[in-house]
């Protein structure tokens, strides 16, 4: 008698761990499928970033342009182009200027507040 209820235990776990292998590997497939079809997404929300930044940049020279062209009704051509570069140039300095001073702030790279946290919790 025990050694039939030893054989319908095993069978029973057998069958129990059989079961979840098959889950296991029914949901592994499905996964694998859909990171296949969100890659593929994501490639192509990628690409029309891409695109749309390459258009940006083009853009961004017709503005200019525009902007010269608009300023040559009043002035000539050339001081229309030399107050757009000037202001683009005060623009970049202060670009410059504050992504140094970020820069200098973080350069270290050093995570001093979370390491000042764990020795006061440790503590």
């Amino acid at each position: 008698m025990a050694s039939l209820g030893k054989t319908v235990l095993n069978t029973l776990l057998g069958a129990i761990a059989g079961q979840w292998i098959a889950t296991i590997r029914a949901e592994s497939e499905v996964i694998k499928v859909e990171l296949k079809v969100k890659g593929r997404q994501l490639g192509i929300g990628i690409g029309l970033m891409a695109a749309a930044a390459a258009l940006g940049f083009f853009l961004f020279f017709v503005l200019i342009v525009a902007a010269i062209a608009g300023l040559s009704v009043v002035w000539p051509v050339w001081l229309s182009a030399l107050v757009v570069a000037g202001a683009m140039l005060l623009i970049m300095l202060i670009f410059i200027g504050i992504g140094a001073r970020k820069i200098k702030k973080n350069k270290d790279l050093y995570p001093a507040a979370s390491i000042e946290r764990i020795k006061n919790s440790i503590l």
